[in-house]
């Protein structure tokens, strides 16, 4: 382990030594068989060209200042990569530095010794027979007490060594734990300087209530629901102490100083052409983390802008808490569809988040104006309770891996007079996501959809239809329609929808991946009944991926597959699945 830590120090150093003038001179390797020459590369920093720039000789070179360190910093490196017994030398040659390595034989994993009450099976990523490595080591070491944590045990009794016989080329790894008694969450406290914010307001965000077994993943969950309200600068969950296997939990939170943001830009959507966006935000608005904003887009063929008003913590129901929040807006839509439309609404409602879970209910109110070209436009003003359900069990909201996502979203449309429209819309999603193997990701969502009216016409804009970025990508934003054909839809939004996305994503070079994919769309003008035969529009295609912070930056290609000219293209930041 000490060696481990030492080729960090080391690596340090090269990093340091970088920032004075910098001699750079070509270097090479030779005699690797086992550990690549990138990874040799890696350890010390190499400078390369970047990969797509073609133009430019593929040299890579290293700083010759750092060159008295080399064979000390890849002998330590090889020990802990398992090879004990490796000899690194390097020297100057016509091309540059040359590092001539003899890897030699590593140390094999001979045998495992187990001894647990507690089932660490998954945790136990070594395997018999494979080459020892000391960071394998160590992430197996931290995997197994994560573990503990997440199962409430904070007093194990754990034990984990390995024993090298150079002589022999072997290792023996023993682990022996005793998970002891189970560790609850202790007494909540609540410490800071100045502040507007009331203690109700934090413990509601809290995953956990004094007697929980204890769980580690709880404390990272009420970490993520704090910072969700976006008023903190700095926040901690301090569960270090313990007493009698009951570990109390003291927050400390610093406000945010700075709660006025704003942000302006132009951009390019392929449905949305050149767009202008204004976003206005203000975080922790009076106090107790409420916040209001105010969000625009304008372009040529959409307008928007809404204000939205967040009050957490209105009021509870024992420990089931609810938030409020209210949304008012105006949208206006162009050359989208067949029809132009003007819409002002308003929506309020309560809503609760917990770990997995999310919930809203509440009601909203739209006047509807649809503009036609050859008939006479027509004015809708609409009443309707509405509701959202999520359970959500990925592993990740910004680049899951692993995991799935419901949703299910219903409105009903009051019958308040008789010239109104009363309607009842529902849509199911379900979303799942495994990576088996290789990093390469499997993704699908099914979406559908079902409306039945009861009481005289419903507005265009409510009803389905499909293509996007986000539904089928052969086609641009709502282009799809009611689906005549495997080839042809119309124009007019339907009264039932099904839509079904399947995904394959891989990596290609660090950041940059792949991806290939098919999208399945259906829609229909029949209420309550499902046509699949031959009416299914089947669209394929390619993408490439970059990962950042908030999300994939994303670029999709696809074709219908029975009509290739009906294609489209696809820019995005966020994640589909």
């Amino acid at each position: 382990m000490s060696k481990y830590l030492l080729t960090i120090l080391l690596l340090t150093d090269f990093l340091l030594a970088k920032k004075a003038d910098s001699v750079l001179t070509p270097i090479i390797f030779e005699g690797n068989r086992v550990i690549s020459t990138s990874n040799l590369e890696d350890v010390i920093g190499v400078e390369k060209p970047p990969f797509y720039a073609f133009w430019q000789d593929d040299i890579h070179k290293v700083d010759i200042k750092l060159r008295k360190r080399l064979d000390e910093t890849f002998q330590l490196f090889y020990k802990n990569e398992g090879f004990y017994e490796a000899n690194v030398s390097n020297k100057f040659v016509d091309k540059g530095i040359k590092v001539s390595i003899e890897e030699n034989r590593p140390i094999i994993i001979r045998e495992i010794i187990l001894k647990s009450d507690l089932d660490i099976s998954e945790e136990v990523t070594l395997l018999k027979g494979s080459r020892f490595r000391a960071k394998e080591f160590t992430e197996m070491k931290q995997k197994i007490k994560k573990k503990l944590l997440s199962k409430g045990y904070c007093s194990p009794q754990l034990t984990t060594k390995a024993y090298l016989t150079l002589e022999e080329y072997s290792a023996i790894i023993n682990i022996d734990l005793a998970k002891r008694k189970l560790c609850h969450f202790g007494k909540v406290s609540i410490e800071t300087n100045s502040s507007t914010m009331d203690n109700d307001i934090i413990l509601s965000r809290l995953h956990f209530e004094e007697g929980d077994v204890f769980d580690i993943g709880k404390i990272q969950e009420s970490y993520d629901s704090l910072y969700a309200l976006e008023s903190f600068d700095q926040l901690s969950l301090d569960h270090s102490r313990k007493f009698y296997n009951v570990k109390p939990v003291n927050i400390k939170y610093k406000e945010s100083k700075k709660n006025i943001h704003t942000r302006m830009g132009l951009g390019y959507a392929t449905d949305l052409k050149v767009q202008a966006k204004l976003y206005a935000e203000h975080k922790n608005f009076h106090g107790n983390g409420k916040k209001i904003l105010i969000d625009g887009l304008y372009s040529s063929i959409q307008k928007i802008v809404e204000t939205r008003f967040f009050v957490p913590y209105v009021f509870s129901f024992g420990d089931y808490h609810l938030d409020f929040q209210n949304s008012l807006g105006y949208a206006e839509e162009k050359d989208i569809h067949p029809f132009d439309e003007r819409v002002l609404y308003n929506k309020v409602y309560l809503s609760h988040a917990s770990s997995q879970w999310y919930n809203s209910l509440g009601i909203g109110f739209e006047q509807i104006d649809t503009l036609h070209a050859t008939t006479a436009n027509e004015r809708n003003f609409l009443i309707y309770p509405f509701m959202r359900l999520v359970y959500d069990k990925r592993d990740s909201k910004l680049n899951p891996k692993n995991g799935l996502y419901f949703s299910h979203e219903m409105e009903y449309g009051l019958s308040y007079s008789s010239n109104n429209t009363s309607y009842l819309k529902y849509i199911e999603e379900l979303r799942l996501i495994y990576t088996p193997m290789y990093d390469i990701t499997l993704s699908s969502v099914g979406r559908i959809g079902s409306i039945e009216v009861f009481n005289n016409n419903l507005p265009e804009s409510k009803k389905f239809f499909a293509g996007g970025a986000f539904s089928n990508r052969a086609y641009g934003y709502d282009k799809i329609g009611i689906t005549e054909s495997a080839i042809a839809d119309a124009q007019l939004g339907g009264f039932t929808m099904a839509n079904l996305s399947v995904e394959a994503n891989f990596p290609l070079y660090k950041n940059f991946r792949g991806a290939i994919f098919t999208d399945n769309t259906m829609i229909s003008d029949n209420q309550g009944i499902w046509e699949f035969s031959n009416k299914v529009l089947t669209s394929a295609g390619i993408g490439f991926r970059y990962l950042t912070p908030i999300g994939p930056f994303k670029i999709d290609m696809g074709a219908n597959i029975y009509d290739v000219k009906e294609r489209a293209f696809h820019f995005q930041v966020g994640q589909s699945f």
